[in-house]
């Protein structure tokens, strides 16, 4: 039978975890997001089983804030009498067969993983943090990742395509870089792509990227 949704604060050392979590997690990467903005997003438990649905990686991570005498994340609870830390559970979901529950537990995973990122506004999104003066710690990218994000957000940003120019009817090959365009006449765009080629001594991608940037004075 359904039951409301609510948060309970549960001793840490009584949560157990699923039989079988195949998710792997970066202990490090959690443990610097939790000591900059506190521990954010309850554990879910199985009322049927008493178990984790979700959560696995920040209770590791709570064990090892623990284990390591660091003070408790912001959020979590100490117990008077024994000093024991207290976690915010989500409870009242419940899963009658054990197949739902570890499905749920992979969907809950998985969903999240595949969702991807638009790439532009999260490279918008990295930058204004570092231009505000905030720093990437906790966060899971640094300036390697930002560099990488950019490099490919260019390369995926040449387009060849037909446009027609109004002034004349035309049809002409449009190289669109970025924010930047220019355009090659349909008869020379092959020799124009097969000089560039020759040019560079390259058909690599990035290396291409790098030419069309030199000559539009973007470098």
């Amino acid at each position: 039978m359904s039951e409301d949704i609510r948060i309970e604060y549960v001793p840490l050392e009584e949560i157990v975890g699923a039989d079988v979590n195949p998710k792997d997690h970066d202990i490090g990467e959690i443990y610097q997001s939790m000591k900059r903005f506190g521990f954010t997003s309850p554990v879910m438990l199985n009322e049927k089983t008493g178990k984790l649905l979700a959560g696995h990686g920040r209770l590791e991570t709570l064990a090892m804030f623990k284990k390591s005498g660091d003070k408790p994340p912001e959020r979590i609870q100490i117990r008077e009498d024994d000093g024991e830390w207290l976690v915010p559970v989500l409870r009242g979901i419940n899963f009658d067969s054990d197949v739902e529950a570890q499905a749920y537990l992979l969907a809950d995973n998985r969903l999240t993983e595949i969702g991807g990122w638009h790439n532009d506004e999260l490279i918008t999104s990295l930058q204004e943090i570092l231009a505000e003066g905030g720093e990437l710690d906790g966060i899971g990218w640094d300036l390697d990742d930002i560099e990488n994000l950019i490099s490919a957000s260019e390369r995926e940003r040449i387009e060849v395509e037909s446009v027609r120019q109004v002034s004349d009817e035309e049809d002409s090959v449009q190289i669109r870089v970025g924010r930047y365009r220019f355009k090659v006449e349909p008869e020379y765009f092959y020799d124009w792509e097969s000089a560039v080629t020759n040019q560079i001594g390259s058909n690599d991608p990035e290396e291409f990227v790098e030419w069309i940037k030199e000559k539009l004075d973007m470098v």
